[in-house]
């Protein structure tokens, strides 16, 4: 009897827990609700979601026994206005949900409406509610120039006690005109020049100094004129920070910190009303390094005048100390990037693109112009000043302004803050650690992050990143030291599902696992990031993972992750060289489906510094097992920048490679690299880099198949080196891809032997019936020949299908009936490869000199110097293209016509039969189908921060 009666309470305990535990909790939030006398119910909502997050976190992490799901009302959420906790959401573990029990953060089904949590406050608004509550005034003298003054505090009532904040520096104002829900980034005056690159007014009328040129809308004179360096200055034992070429440069030794200027009208480079730096002509000045030192009765902060420097992968965000204008130097307030080596792709190189912003002179001289919907902010009067556009009204409209820094932030080295000016400290350093908006932070030793948590149809926008006052010089692709507004750290199974990021300082979404160690703390695995819009974003869109290190561990660095059906539209706005989706490091991650347009570098980036470390056997830790399938990639780079690619993949060096990479089924279209506006000048370290399908040093055994590229202002397939002899034969593989009409090259491969000739054969790269369509033909005098099959052609020894080998290709150069230009097949200068093939494994740098031999495709037929049947003994070409390694029946073709369209939509490409029984159509035309996001709208127009050339342009 006793223990009946013990089974009964038991088993009574038992189902009173399932009871409890089956019975989900729904807290409510809304803009109406009250987190002091609410109780989280429909009827009567908390305020913030702050305090829905104290209610449903768990003493104990992995504790949750029940689901829980917090319902968002429709409105918008200013987190420094929360009631509860205001500033950025910080999550932990005891936030998490379990397998059984997840937690959800999304949109109420009780009403319609969007949900926008922001980290920006009203100019106006409801002053301690939603915004400062300021009226904007006419000023005296102009019909359309508002101002208003901005306190040095605010305070948030909503908050019990009150919460008073200083005013944080922002560099960014968002413009939403009345009746509408899309704010728009308005920018601050840029200086123009007549002798840049871009636009600039000429009376009232704004004139675009590259082509088409001509007058355009006045509205492009907003974003200014790029301009050139004129001259380094080179170190001569005077206090500068500097850096010294190497070869094969051999440049001396240049400062970083300043560099010479050539100016023209209408604007002239000039000691500015906001420039608080005097030249003082001595070596050291009081205030910086260099010979500046602080204006004296100046009640400007130093470095009140932001100089970006776009070097040709990244960019260096710098302020101006002072200026010479006898000597025409520009000083800065810290060093530009430099690194020994490479010195002609950072900091100061003759040529380069800079431009300068918010000089107060430029501002009032673009509103006397006719200029509007520009912004300045005086520092030395704290007047905030703003050109109406027609029909606009700030104090009828809402005008946002970030103020939400990256709180806690903290890199390898340094703590971040968002102080200006900073008079002390120095540059951003080591991988940034902390979100904004959102910072799932990681946990402890052997512990879970944040996990099991779903973020459903939430919009997140405006930070606040400003840099500090000595510039920021450590941008590196990746961009692993720039900010983000969401942070996920040592995630697991967290889904961002519909939601929004936009409008941001730097990047958007980051997941990641610790930098340094990863052994310490648990992985970022089983993430998803799917259905999701990235839009007007400052750098990056999506990130995954870190800088590699060498202490990376598979089981520690981040894998089984998931990116599908999102739009990363307008990136790169603020930091030019920002990717559409980056990854660093990691393993075992597909990213597909995915619509990634308009971005001022490259679209999908992975493993962007190399993925070791690697094992015995020469596999990566990182950069293994990541696809990137059915993605759509278009209107990249668009002449900001250089060496940036549509699809680029980092992944081997030396040591070894990832493995099992797939790079498939992707529309890639429309890229133009900085060329367009540099290349015709030779500027060392610009004008290059406008690739397809990029992979990048000693990168090995990626499997491209399927694709359809198309417009490219380099190549279309690219190989910057072959994979590493150090191991076995792991070529790339391009198959049943369709790739056309690039201006460079259809394939190269660049230095196929980076470690030498291997000991025996080995292959770098295969290339299986593929379809190449050109419209342009080598012309071996000129020093920017258009090659089909160019880069180094040494094999080493080897007979040439040994080395890269090409199997049943279909060739073809459009419009040549009526071009002048003989037809392909029988172009003499067609192909061109190494003559005497020698063990070192390098190769003239100019093709066209007589270590080479031009072969046609197949003319005469079956001859010794052609590409489809040159075989020894009767000459050193060793060639045999269809050699039938790879296939015993089908050969390749010069003749086929694809009869491809020419409207530039991806439509052209749609084939009904292929040029032989190799080539499936049926892959290809599903890739035209679809390829990008799934049923989605077409992604809205993202206004541009920067000019920006496209490969139709009728100039390049």
């Amino acid at each position: 009897m006793k223990h009946l009666c013990f089974t009964i309470l038991v088993i009574t305990i038992v189902a009173i827990w399932l009871l409890h535990a089956a019975a989900a909790q729904t807290i409510y939030v809304s803009t109406t609700g009250n987190d002091v006398t609410g109780n989280g119910t429909a009827s009567n909502p908390y305020a913030s979601l702050a305090k829905a997050q104290s209610v449903i976190e768990t003493s104990t992490c992995g504790s949750r026994t029940q689901a829980a799901t917090v319902m968002i009302g429709p409105g918008t959420y200013y987190l420094l206005y929360s009631q509860t906790s205001p500033g950025t959401l910080v999550f932990t573990c005891k936030d998490s949900g379990t397998s059984s029990f997840g937690v959800a953060w999304e949109h109420s089904t009780l009403a319609l409406g969007s949900i926008v949590v922001s980290g920006a406050v009203q100019v106006g608004g409801t002053s301690g509610k939603t915004g400062l509550g300021l009226t904007w005034t006419k000023t005296t003298g102009y019909s359309n120039l508002y101002q208003v003054t901005l306190p040095a505090t605010f305070s948030n009532t909503n908050a019990s006690p009150s919460i008073t904040f200083n005013l944080q520096p922002f560099e960014y104002l968002y413009y939403l005109p009345g009746g509408t829900n899309t704010p728009t980034r308005r920018l601050r005056a840029r200086v123009e020049q007549s002798d840049g690159v871009g636009y600039y007014m000429s009376g009232t009328n704004c004139l675009a100094t590259q082509s088409p040129i001509g007058t355009v809308p006045v509205s492009y004179c907003n974003l200014g004129t790029y301009l050139r360096v004129a001259s380094v200055v080179d170190y001569n034992g005077t206090n500068c920070p500097n850096v010294t070429g190497q070869p094969p440069n051999n440049d001396g030794t240049k400062c970083l910190d300043r560099f010479g200027y050539t100016t023209s009208g209408p604007d002239q480079i000039q000691n500015w009303a906001n420039l608080n730096g005097t030249y003082t002509g001595s070596p050291n000045g009081t205030g910086f390094s260099g010979p500046c030192e602080a204006t004296s009765g100046s009640t400007y902060p130093e470095g009140d005048v932001g100089l970006t420097l776009i070097d040709a992968w990244t960019v260096d965000a710098m302020r101006i100390a002072c200026i010479d204008t006898t000597g025409q130097i520009i000083y800065l307030t810290g060093p530009t990037k430099g690194n020994s080596g490479v010195e002609n792709y950072f900091g100061p190189v003759v040529g380069h693109r800079y431009y300068i912003e918010n000089a107060r002179d430029a501002f009032f001289v673009a509103q006397s112009a006719g200029q509007s919907g520009l912004w300045y902010w005086d520092r030395s009067t704290s007047v905030l000043y703003y050109i109406a556009n027609s029909g606009e009204n700030p104090n009828s409209d809402t005008v946002l302004i970030p103020q939400l820094p990256y709180s806690s932030g903290v890199g390898s080295s340094q703590q971040l803050t968002n102080q200006f000016p900073q008079t002390s400290g120095g540059k951003e350093s080591g991988d940034f650690v902390g979100g904004s908006l959102l910072w799932a932070k990681a946990p402890g030793s052997g512990q879970s992050g944040l996990s099991y948590v779903t973020f459903n149809g939430i919009t997140f926008e405006m930070d606040d990143f400003v840099p500090l006052f000595t510039g920021f010089n450590n941008d590196v692709n990746g961009e692993m030291p720039v900010p983000q507004t969401i942070d996920c750290e040592s995630c697991q199974n967290v889904t961002f599902n519909g939601v929004t990021v936009a409008y941001t300082s730097a990047s958007g979404l980051l997941v990641a696992s610790p930098p340094g160690n990863k052994t310490a703390t648990a992985a970022a695995t089983g993430d998803l990031i799917e259905n999701s819009s990235f839009m007007d974003i400052g750098d990056s869109g999506i990130r995954i993972g870190r800088s590699v290190a060498s202490t990376d561990q598979s089981s520690y660095v981040e894998n089984d992750l998931t990116v599908n059906n999102n739009l990363v539209d307008g990136y790169s706005r603020v930091f030019a060289d920002g990717e559409g989706i980056a990854e660093g490091n990691g393993q075992t991650i597909t990213i597909s489906h995915n619509d990634i347009t308009d971005g001022y570098h490259a679209g999908i980036s992975i493993c962007q510094l190399g993925c070791g470390p690697f094992n015995s056997s020469g596999q990566g830790v990182n950069g293994s097992n990541i696809t990137s399938t059915y993605n759509r990639l278009w209107n990249l780079m668009q002449g900001v920048t250089s060496d940036g690619g549509s699809l680029y993949y980092n992944i081997g060096d030396v040591g070894g490679s990832g493995e099992n990479d797939l790079i498939s089924n992707n529309l890639v279209h429309d890229t133009t690299d900085s060329v367009i506006i540099d290349g015709g000048f030779g500027y060392k370290g610009t004008g290059y880099g406008g690739e397809g399908v990029y992979l990048d040093a000693l990168s090995a055994g990626v499997l491209v198949e399927n694709n359809v590229v198309y417009h490219m202002s380099a190549h279309t397939a690219w190989m910057t080196e072959g994979p590493t002899t150090s191991f076995s034969s792991n070529p790339n593989t391009f198959q049943n891809n369709i790739f056309s009409l690039a201006i460079q090259g259809m394939f190269e491969e660049q230095t196929p032997w980076p470690n030498g000739c291997p000991s025996g054969t080995f292959t770098t790269a295969k290339l299986l019936w593929n379809i190449w369509n050109f419209d342009l033909n080598e012309t071996p005098s000129s020093a920017n020949s258009f090659t089909v099959v160019g880069g180094c052609s040494n094999s080493c020894g080897q007979k040439y299908y040994q080395f890269q080998d090409f199997e049943a290709n279909a060739y073809y150069r459009a419009n040549t009936a009526n071009s002048g230009y003989p037809l392909f097949c029988s172009d003499s200068y067609a192909y061109h490869v190494l003559a005497s093939p020698g063990s070192g494994g390098s190769c003239p740098s100019n093709y066209s000199q007589s270590q080479y031999d031009f072969l046609t495709f197949d003319s005469p037929a079956g001859g010794s110097l052609t590409w489809q049947h040159g075989a020894p003994p009767s000459t050193p070409v060793i060639i045999d293209e269809d050699d039938g390694q790879d296939t015993t029946t089908v050969i390749g073709t010069c003749s086929w016509n694809p009869n491809f369209g020419t409207t530039g939509n991806p439509s052209d490409y749609t084939l009904s039969s292929g040029p032989n029984s190799d080539f499936n159509v049926t892959y290809t035309n599903n890739t035209i189908s679809t390829a990008g996001r799934t049923s989605q709208p077409t992604p809205p127009s993202i206004p541009e921060t920067l000019s920006t050339y496209s490969y139709g342009n009728s100039s390049f």
